[in-house]
């Protein structure tokens, strides 16, 4: 039954538009490239572009003993608080894990990280699954084949099928856009090596990651989150897909939903854990600003008397709504489409 959704997506024309978006953005990430570790590029107060012109190895290896002497400087920070605490221990425990303080060649994996969640491809990506999912179910509505399904025996097979291809289609899309970033980089870059090292080493973050994750570890820990952001946006324009009646309610409903958790963080009314919650876990902030997430430390958040991880709870948060989302969609399918 999926497979059938898939067929009569590419009869439509926003198949075919999602598919020329598709290709577009694999063609974009051919041009997104980081400054490498081997480079250093800014601007002065002029806004004159400035180029260091030292050796690559030499510009590399002082980026890395920056990063490496701020998380000494954390490390040995004599704070009180809990977050300067945490921090240290934090810092301490990543200084053990640091075998090698030399520079070794990571803009392979540099290039990889930034082109899988650089934010127009997520932006662009994001808007390629609302086309699809928030027509799943308006088009049949449309031209009248609702009822047809509606009235078959397999009518809980049809519907669960465009659940199934709501949560299994981000996925796929997504790991062969992951593929296919990962070779054009391999002919612009050369063949990946090094990622055993830590991950510090492709990010500019580095003071603030949570655990002295491998490249690899934190690659795949970014890909995760990636794909529970998309999964869950394709789940719920499908939902709104089934309980509005025309396309353009179920896309402006998604694109309520996605930014609907940004617009919280500007009611300052509301209690300040929460809003503290939804400062990291909105949609838009993630799209955008992922690096600033992912497998970071940003303190706890007090919960109920309780200090919780502020980025595990935002990680539970962003499972939870996928929950909720594919909650709806069935209690749609039992009390609603098929009373």
């Amino acid at each position: 039954m999926i497979l059938w959704e898939v067929k009569k997506l590419f009869k439509s024309k926003i198949g075919w538009i999602c598919l020329g978006l598709f290709i577009f953005i694999c063609g974009v990430m051919f041009f997104l490239k980081p400054i490498l570790e081997t480079e250093n590029i800014y601007r002065n107060e002029k806004y004159e572009l400035i180029k260091d012109d030292r050796s690559k190895e030499i510009i590399a290896q002082e980026k890395l003993d920056q990063k490496i002497h701020q998380i000494k400087e954390m490390a040995s920070y004599s704070g009180n608080d809990d977050f300067s605490k945490t921090l240290k221990t934090i810092s301490q425990k990543k200084l053990k894990a640091i075998e090698n303080t030399k520079y070794e060649d990571v803009s392979f994996f540099k290039v990889l990280n930034h082109r899988i969640s650089h934010p127009f491809i997520n932006s662009v990506m994001i808007i390629i699954l609302v086309l699809i999912f928030s027509n799943i179910y308006t088009d049949e509505r449309i031209s009248g084949m609702n009822d047809i399904i509606l009235s078959s025996k397999n009518k809980f097979k049809v519907l669960y099928s465009k659940l199934g291809m709501a949560i299994f289609l981000p996925i796929i899309l997504y790991m062969i856009y992951v593929s296919i970033a990962f070779i054009i980089t391999i002919f612009q870059y050369g063949p990946p090596i090094h990622g055993q090292l830590e991950a510090l080493r492709i990010i500019d973050f580095a003071g603030l990651l949570k655990e002295p994750y491998t490249i690899y570890e934190y690659l795949v820990l970014k890909i995760s989150v990636m794909m529970v952001l998309l999964i869950t946006v394709s789940v719920f324009s499908s939902l709104f897909s089934f309980v509005t009646k025309t396309s353009l309610a179920a896309i402006s409903a998604s694109a309520l939903f996605i930014g609907f958790g940004k617009v919280i963080t500007l009611m300052r009314f509301l209690p300040h854990s929460f809003l503290t919650i939804m400062s990291t876990s909105n949609y838009i902030d993630i799209m955008f600003h992922m690096e600033q997430f992912i497998g970071m430390y940003l303190g706890h958040v007090h919960i109920l008397g309780i200090n919780v991880d502020r980025i595990q709870m935002c990680n539970i948060f962003l499972l939870c709504m996928l929950g909720i989302g594919i909650a709806g969609c069935i209690f749609t399918f039992k009390k609603f489409l098929t009373k």
